[in-house]
C-alpha cells in the first residue's frame, strides 16, 4: 500500500474510533448522571422521576429534537405506594438491615408494633388434628411464615406459599424468605404487609418479630413520558424507546438503576445523537420515546398506547431498550420470534458483521414497555444484554457495576437495521 495512502486510512480510522468513544463519553455520561444521588433513584420520592424528566427535556433540547410541546412531556397521573421513611424489623432481638437483610414488598400498608410469628409447616398442611387446631387461631395479632423443612414437595410448598402471600388466614402479616431481595413498585395498597428476608436471616426458632413500616400512598401523582422526534420522508415512524423511571426509594436506601434502565435511556438519547448528525434525512420519522412508570406496571407505554402522539397504525416498528448495560452472556430480542421479516434482518446483519456475541430471539415476553405496543397490534421487540442480573431491582445497581459489554455492538445493530428497514 502507498505509504501516504496508509497515513490516510490510519487516521481515518483513528478519527472513527474517537468519533465512537465520544459516542460511549455521552452514554457513560448520561448512565452516570441518572444513577446519581440527585435523582433519588428516578422514584416518587421527593419527586425523583420528575427531576429525571427535567434533565431529560433538557438533553433533548441540546440535540435539537423536534417536539409537540416544549419540554417533549406528555403528562399523566398514577396512584402510588412510598416508604419514606426506613421500615424497621427485628427477629427476637435481633434487629435487620433494611434492603440488605429484609425489604418491604412495594403494596404493604402502615404496621408498627411486636407480634407473634406462627411457622406453617409440614405437620399443619399433613395432619388433620394439627391443621383443625390451626384453622380455630386467631392471627389477627400474627405474622405468618413458612417452615420448609421437610417440605421436599414442590407442589406442597408452592401450595402452602400460595396460601401464605394471598393471606387466606388473616394474619397480621406475611414474612416470606428470599434468597435474592427484588424491591419493585405499585399503584395499588393491600390490607396487610409482607416483609420478605434473606433467607439466611430467617430462623424458625425465632417466635416474636418488632416491625415498624410507615406508608405514603400517593393518589393522582403527577408524572410524564418526554418524546422528541426527527422527522423523516414518511409520516410512518419507528420508535426508539426506553423507560427512565426506576423504583425510588425504601427510606434513605436508594435504588440507582443505572443498568435498569438509565443504560436503555442512553441508547436512546445516543441513538437521536447519531441520527440529528446524519446529512440524509431519514425514510422513516424516527421518534424517541421515554417512558415513567415502567416498574409500577408499564404505566408510561401503556398511556402511550392509549394516547398515541403517532397513529399507531403508522407506527412501522419500536425498538424498546432496558438493561443494555452489560452482555456478557449474550444479547437478547425479546419478542423477536413475533416478527420473523424484522428478525431475520437482525440476524442477516449479525451475521457479516459480528457486532454482537451470543444472540438469541423469545416468542412474546410481556416483560417491558415493548408489550403495550405488541397488544395493540403494533410490531415490537425488547433488546437486553444478558448478565449474571445480580444487580438487578437492588442498591447495587450502580454506575461503577456495569462493564457496557456490548453496548457498542448493539448499537451498530439498531442503526444498521433501521437504514436498512423497509
Amino acid at each position: 500500500m502507498n505509504y501516504k495512502k496508509y497515513v490516510f486510512v490510519l487516521a481515518l480510522n483513528l478519527l472513527m474510533t474517537s468519533l465512537w468513544a465520544q459516542d460511549m463519553n455521552y452514554a457513560q455520561k448520561l448512565i452516570k448522571e441518572l444513577s446519581s444521588d440527585d435523582y433519588y433513584g428516578r422514584g416518587y420520592i421527593n419527586n425523583g422521576d420528575s427531576i429525571a424528566a427535567v434533565y431529560l427535556s433538557s438533553e433533548m433540547k441540546k440535540l435539537k429534537l423536534s417536539g409537540f410541546e416544549s419540554n417533549f412531556y406528555q403528562p399523566y397521573t398514577t396512584d402510588i405506594n412510598t416508604f419514606p421513611q426506613d421500615p424497621i424489623l427485628k427477629l427476637g432481638d435481633k434487629q435487620l438491615e433494611s434492603a440488605q437483610d429484609f425489604i418491604v414488598y412495594p403494596n404493604s400498608p402502615s404496621c408498627k408494633g411486636t407480634f407473634e410469628v406462627l411457622w406453617l409447616n409440614t405437620e399443619i398442611l399433613t395432619k388433620s388434628t394439627v391443621r383443625k387446631v390451626f384453622l380455630k387461631k386467631d392471627l389477627s395479632q400474627t405474622f405468618l411464615a413458612i417452615d420448609s423443612a421437610g417440605l421436599n414437595n414442590k407442589e406442597l410448598y408452592s401450595f402452602a406459599l400460595d396460601l401464605v402471600e394471598a393471606n387466606i388466614f388473616g394474619a397480621k402479616g406475611i414474612l416470606l424468605a428470599k434468597e435474592k431481595l427484588k424491591f419493585s413498585a405499585k399503584t395499588y395498597l393491600n390490607t396487610f404487609p409482607t416483609l420478605m428476608v434473606k433467607s439466611s436471616k430467617l430462623d424458625t426458632t425465632v417466635h416474636q418479630i418488632t416491625v415498624d413500616i410507615k406508608n405514603r400512598f400517593i393518589e393522582d401523582y403527577k408524572t410524564q413520558n418526554l418524546l422528541g422526534y426527527i422527522q423523516g420522508e414518511s409520516d410512518t415512524c419507528i420508535v426508539f424507546c426506553a423507560h427512565y423511571d426506576h423504583l425510588g426509594m425504601m427510606g434513605s436506601k436508594m435504588y440507582p438503576g443505572a443498568n435498569d434502565n438509565a443504560s436503555g435511556v442512553a441508547m436512546v438519547l445516543d441513538l437521536a445523537k447519531h441520527y440529528k448528525k446524519a446529512k440524509k434525512k431519514p425514510y422513516y420519522t424516527q421518534v424517541f420515546l421515554l417512558f415513567s412508570g415502567e416498574e409500577a406496571g408499564l404505566l408510561g407505554s401503556k398511556y402511550y398506547t392509549e394516547n398515541p402522539i403517532f397513529p399507531l397504525e403508522k407506527t412501522r416498528m419500536v425498538m424498546n431498550f432496558d438493561m443494555v448495560g452489560t452482555g456478557s452472556k449474550g444479547v437478547f430480542i425479546l419478542n423477536g420470534k413475533e416478527v420473523p421479516q424484522e428478525l431475520s434482518l437482525y440476524e442477516k446483519i449479525n451475521k457479516n458483521q459480528a457486532y454482537v456475541t451470543n444472540m438469541k430471539a423469545t416468542p412474546a415476553v410481556p416483560s417491558s414497555d415493548h408489550a403495550s405496543f405488541y397488544k395493540k397490534d403494533v410490531k415490537a421487540v425488547f433488546i437486553y444484554t444478558h448478565d449474571d442480573n445480580s444487580n438487578y431491582h437492588e442498591t447495587t445497581d450502580t454506575f461503577n457495576s456495569l462493564k457496557m459489554t456490548q453496548y457498542e455492538g448493539v448499537f451498530k445493530l439498531i442503526r444498521d437495521f433501521s437504514n436498512q428497514l423497509k
